[in-house]
């Protein structure tokens, strides 16, 4: 570590050719082919110069195996990266150099999106742009609202087990369904208002379930009923597209 900023983020040097194998986070912007050209472009094969100015999120997730592993996400600085990478693709054998990332440790996708606007200074025209930043916001509400409780967050990082919700799957599930968002703040508000109406309906419909012979996951569904939380039952989180084409 070379410096703690006042936020939590820490400097680290890291080589570059480990820098490229760190995964995108899924709530950046798509990919500007044209930017990544024109950076590609002015630094020639002189890639050594992109040493600085990336942003990396670290957290916590359970694997397949149920055991704690830390992952990490580049969320700022894909298009030098996509650079670099590009460079050693067509010149492996180039030696690797050493470059600085801000490294942070995040509890939730909203701590993310919340880095990323920060790094960004995004701005509501951006949404029109680029769904994944409308997506974003759709996540930061659910968030908000179910995870009330920091010690037992009902929307998790990353992939987690039912009755608690992945905001990854989240994430996936409104990409798929991106025509049917809605920008303002009073349409995403609604939108909320009916996936509490709609998490009753479910609990309900749980309770129910539990009750007969043929249930299953009964264990899931007996958790989902303790925490009031009935969103996750349901792997397909078909509710979504319900609520958006309503």
């Amino acid at each position: 570590m070379l410096h703690r900023y006042n936020d939590g983020s820490v400097l680290r040097v890291m080589k570059a050719k480990d820098l490229i194998t760190i995964p995108i986070w899924k709530g950046n912007r798509i990919l500007d082919e044209i930017h990544a050209k024109s950076i590609k472009e002015a630094v020639g094969t002189k890639v050594q110069s992109l040493d600085s100015g990336f942003n990396i999120i670290k957290y916590d997730e359970k694997n397949a195996d149920n055991k704690t592993i830390t992952v990490s996400y580049l969320i700022d600085g894909q298009h030098r990266a996509s650079v670099i990478r590009d460079f050693y693709r067509d010149n492996y054998c180039e030696p690797d150099f050493d470059l600085t990332v801000t490294e942070l440790v995040v509890e939730s996708e909203s701590d993310a999106v919340e880095y990323f606007n920060k790094i960004n200074n995004v701005k509501r025209q951006h949404w029109k742009t680029d769904p994944t930043i409308l997506v974003n916001k759709y996540i930061v509400a659910l968030e908000k609202k179910y995870n009330t409780n920091k010690k037992t967050p009902l929307i998790r990082l990353g992939s987690t087990h039912r009755p608690y919700l992945s905001s990854e799957k989240l994430r996936e599930e409104f990409k798929a369904n991106i025509a049917l968002l809605k920008q303002s703040t009073e349409d995403i508000a609604a939108f909320i208002e009916k996936v509490e109406r709609k998490n009753r309906e479910l609990l309900n419909e749980i309770q129910i379930e539990i009750a007969l012979p043929s249930a299953k996951d009964i264990k899931i569904k007996e958790r989902a009923i303790d925490l009031q939380f009935a969103l996750a039952c349901h792997p397909s989180l078909s509710w979504i597209r319900t609520i958006l084409r309503g």
